[in-house]
């Protein structure tokens, strides 16, 4: 009876979802649509930059915001992927030294998980993300929602691709509606411990479409 219940809330979740993506692209103006997306803040002085892995260009904003002075560390999630590995880290003028690694996450999800442990190791307090644009806002939903029982404040720094820009749906709708099908599955779903087969499912190629 339990897991009649769990499956059909977990279609109705999915439905759900469906229903608003499809409202969303047809009545809002695309370029609300693409600005929600595009969360970003100036950058401040922080304990550690974390950057989660994914598109390779990321590591050039990682990089520039550690020379800036923003931190003395950096946190590379998803380390033995391709793009955030510390050798790449090195080749941008980041020092071993100041690296940090994490090589478990597969998602935005556990991108986050992971780094809580590494930051309430260290004893961290502050931190900025670096990701892809188009990224941030479920990046920053994944932050918030696993660190929300601690005292760890974020800023929200991305990459901005020359390419993926908020006048450009037509070239990369493909990349924002499924950025909105994650997006909204998040907002469900990203809690340690809940719903996880349909999160998984959710972002089970998480890793290689961001």
């Amino acid at each position: 009876m339990k897991k009649w219940i769990r499956d059909n809330r977990s279609i109705s979740v999915v439905l759900f979802g469906i229903v608003f993506i499809i409202c969303t692209i047809l009545l809002f103006p695309k370029s609300r649509i693409i600005d929600f997306l595009f969360y970003e803040e100036a950058p401040v002085k922080v304990d550690v930059i974390i950057l989660l892995s994914g598109d390779s260009f990321r590591m050039q904003k990682a990089a520039e915001l550690y020379k800036a002075g923003y931190a003395d560390k950096v946190l590379l999630t998803n380390a033995l992927a391709s793009g955030s590995t510390t050798e790449y880290a090195e080749s941008f003028g980041i020092p071993r030294d100041a690296l940090l690694v994490e090589n478990e996450a597969t998602s935005t999800f556990e991108n986050a998980l992971y780094s809580k442990d590494i930051l309430l190791l260290q004893g961290f307090d502050s931190a900025i993300v670096v990701t892809s644009n188009y990224h941030m806002r479920r990046s920053k939903l994944a932050y918030d929602r696993v660190f929300r029982d601690t005292n760890i404040s974020f800023t929200y720094v991305p990459y901005q691709h020359d390419d993926i820009t908020r006048g450009s749906w037509e070239e990369n709708k493909t990349i924002f509606k499924r950025e909105y099908r994650k997006l909204i599955g998040g907002y469900f779903l990203y809690r340690e411990g809940f719903l996880n087969p349909l999160r998984e499912k959710l972002e089970e190629d998480d890793m290689k479409e961001i």
